[in-house]
């Protein structure tokens, strides 16, 4: 029978958690973004780009506004599920230690932040909480990997 390290469940536990939480960041932004698309709501542009007035933009670009929309749906759909496939492997990290679930997190997790940090960078609206996000999910990779080559080792 094979001898789990105490300390490697702790730090799986935190993996576990790191990801759940990153899951959550996601789903409930993405439903919102899908909810608001759906209904035609343009006013959470005013989250992203607190000078917009979506109340002129529809009067004044209509197709536009519907563009926006689209681009909003597709986004909040994909924040979706991002977050809905590492929901699922925070799930089997936390009960079964799976190396299998933290690589497939850290893929589709990293993979995930990284095209949103590109994409802020490439706008110019890069800030200190995009960084910390971003952080965060790294670490998530990190410990992923250390744990994951640590069992390969047995």
């Amino acid at each position: 029978m094979n001898h789990i390290d105490p300390n490697k469940i702790k730090i799986t536990k935190l993996i576990s958690a790191l990801w759940f939480l990153w899951a959550l960041l996601h789903i409930i932004p993405g439903t919102l973004s899908m909810m608001s698309a759906v209904a035609g709501d343009i006013t959470s542009l005013e989250f992203l780009f607190p000078d917009t007035n979506p109340k002129a933009m529809t009067t004044d670009y209509p197709r536009e506004v519907e563009a926006i929309l689209v681009t909003f749906g597709q986004h909040g759909f994909n924040l979706f599920w991002f977050g809905l496939v590492t929901l699922v492997c925070s799930v089997w990290i936390w009960v079964k230690q799976s190396g299998t679930a933290m690589l497939l997190a850290a893929v589709v997790g990293g993979l995930a932040d990284l095209g949103a940090l590109f994409a802020v960078y490439m706008i110019g609206r890069i800030d200190i909480w995009g960084l910390l996000i971003f952080a965060g999910t790294l670490l998530a990779i990190v410990l992923s990997g250390w744990i994951w080559t640590a069992n390969r080792k047995q």
